[in-house]
């Protein structure tokens, strides 16, 4: 069997079962990297020896995890759904190392700048929320005035709003532990209040997630505004939380994370205040 006619039958088996942003990028890694490879050549064909030569020669690590999975993904299925009796040839290839990434971040003092300078902007509400939940872009996008309690400040977080092929698809979370509620602080609660005048119902932000994305900063750069990405934001949040006084248990929990790990690895960018914290605690334990 061709790996084309592979892809084929996978993609039109998980059709039925993945959220379409799954899809969408298993069908950008397919068209761009997967298929132009592999695509006319038999299943059975395929040599781990080819496989590890494929990987090593990608330029960017990111691009070579993200063809190589699905590569992966397609091949197992079909070797199982065909039941097909080879040798596995993805076993034992090695993915190249990446980088360590530092991400950037907004101080409190930075924060505040912006969020005070973009008020009345059509892209407030979902930046507001990014950045004083930690929400991702999809989530602070896909918030509806019936999700927020107006009195109490909770949120409830439970969609994400996504572009896909230029329409706009709403989506459940991921997880059971993604699907979570909030707090706002008041300051946000209050300028929310604002943005939603006498609507009753409807998402608080009117605008799609690239679209706020991009408004955002341009809008920044033109003002020379502290500017980090959406996506950012959320690393913001964890930080400042954590540099003033939050456990990594509670920031791994708002973030709709399922381990702490999570949390340390891919959003927390300064520990230097928890070990502060915990050499003050034993350093008082001592001197009473």
């Amino acid at each position: 069997m061709l790996f084309s006619e592979a892809a084929k039958m996978y993609m039109d088996d998980k059709a039925k079962r993945l959220r379409a942003t799954t899809l969408e990028g298993y069908e950008s890694a397919l068209r761009c990297h997967v298929l132009p490879a592999w695509g006319a050549r038999e299943i059975e064909s395929i040599t781990f020896e080819e496989l590890q030569e494929w990987v090593d020669g990608f330029a960017l690590p990111g691009a070579a995890e993200k063809a190589y999975k699905t590569f992966r993904q397609v091949y197992r299925w079909t070797i199982r759904r065909r039941q097909i009796r080879i040798w596995d040839a993805t076993q034992g290839v090695e993915l190249p190392q990446k980088p360590a990434v530092r991400r950037p971040t907004l101080t409190a003092g930075e924060e505040r700048e912006t969020l005070r300078a973009i008020v009345g902007q059509p892209f407030e509400a979902a930046v507001l929320l990014g950045a004083a939940l930690g929400l991702r872009r999809c989530e602070a996008c896909a918030v509806r005035i019936e999700d927020v309690d107006w009195r109490g400040g909770w949120v409830h977080v439970r969609r994400g709003l996504h572009v896909v092929r230029g329409a706009e698809v709403e989506t459940g979370c991921k997880t059971r532990l993604s699907d979570r509620r909030l707090k706002l602080p008041r300051f946000a609660l209050e300028r929310l209040r604002a943005i939603r005048g006498s609507r009753r119902a409807g998402r608080l932000c009117e605008l799609d997630p690239n679209a706020v994305a991009r408004r955002f900063r341009a809008f920044c750069r033109r003002h020379e505004l502290p500017h980090v990405p959406m996506t950012c934001l959320r690393h913001s949040w964890a930080t400042i939380s954590l540099e003033h006084g939050a456990s990594i248990e509670d920031i791994a929990v708002a973030l709709g994370h399922t381990t702490v790990n999570t949390a340390m690895a891919h959003y927390l960018q300064s520990f230097r205040s928890v070990v502060a914290r915990a050499s003050d605690s034993y350093a008082a334990a001592m001197a009473g």
